[in-house]
């Protein structure tokens, strides 16, 4: 393989180890390369029983991505409950009257739905996690009376871990990292709670072609511009971007979000060299708009 200056340094590593399971293709028509939508319950189960089978025991969902209640389905019908390890999220509290009673019945019914403990409860909306500074002792008491074991705020901004993180809660963050996107390379965040997303732009880094109709022009140009790079480059799109964020030392877990079986499958059998020197696609990233590498703007 031609890799022109780019060093490789071959690392023995259980990449399930660090892998956390997105679960919101499996309860909503999501992602950028996602052209076969919300998928069926049948599929989500197989997906699943070849994540565990591969090692793979954290699980990422939220109350508004709709599937949490397959992913306790699953969790249940495995007998995986003192098992599994999941991640879920308070939904936005925008516009709601009372916090605590929304925190509270979210809880709940995420605990019900899932059918096992949460290992991090995060704030989907990271200007929620403003109420950690106000309210503390709130939030003291809900790590005793409910099954979380910690708490953590998804991120889109470094400088909103920086507003948070002199409170007194050991937090977990949810942020984005990608081999384009590496802004939070060197922000201050605890160890072991470090968690990557959008590793693959859903879907735009390892997708070679197609992207949904609807996608934005920009977002075809810059997936297709990539692709030419790595394609110039010989690089394997999906061992690229895995290879990135399973070294990187600001990254202790990563989601991976899949579609299909098969695309599990495929992850999990790619090519883990470990690239040190990335400075191959300096260019290509110099004159990337970095507006478009955030999801929120696609709409």
């Amino acid at each position: 393989m031609n890799r022109n200056n780019l060093s490789v340094v071959t690392k023995s590593l259980n990449i399930t180890e660090k892998m956390v399971l997105g679960t919101a293709q499996f309860g909503m028509d999501y992602g950028i390369a996602n052209v076969s939508g919300k998928l069926p319950r049948k599929e989500v189960f197989s997906i699943l029983d070849l994540a565990w089978e591969n090692g793979i025991r954290r699980f990422d969902t939220a109350p508004d991505y709709g599937s949490e209640k397959v992913l306790g389905e699953f969790i249940t019908d495995r007998g995986l409950q003192n098992e599994a390890i999941v991640l879920t999220k308070i939904p936005s509290l925008e516009g709601s009257s009372d916090y605590r009673k929304s925190i509270r019945s979210s809880i709940e019914t995420s605990l019900n739905h899932l059918g096992c403990p949460v290992d991090v409860l995060f704030f989907h909306n990271p200007s929620d996690s403003v109420l950690l500074l106000k309210d503390p002792d709130f939030f003291e008491n809900l790590l005793h009376k409910y099954s979380v074991s910690t708490l953590g705020v998804s991120v889109y901004e470094p400088k909103e871990i920086e507003e948070i993180l002199s409170c007194q809660f050991d937090l977990a963050f949810q942020f984005p990292f990608n081999v384009l996107d590496r802004r939070f390379a060197n922000v201050d965040m605890h160890e072991e709670k470090r968690y990557a997303r959008s590793i693959f732009l859903q879907g735009l880094l390892v997708s070679r072609n197609n992207l949904r109709e609807d996608a934005p022009v920009p977002i075809k140009k810059i997936q297709r511009d990539y692709q030419s790079v790595l394609e110039r480059l010989d690089f394997d799109p999906v061992s690229l971007a895995l290879s990135f964020v399973a070294d990187a030392d600001s990254v202790d877990y990563f989601l991976c979000g899949v579609e299909t079986k098969e695309q599990l499958g495929f992850i999990l059998s790619a090519n883990y060299g470990i690239y040190k020197d990335y400075s191959e696609l300096d260019e290509f990233i110099s004159i990337t708009d970095n507006k478009w590498l955030d999801p929120r703007v696609w709409e």
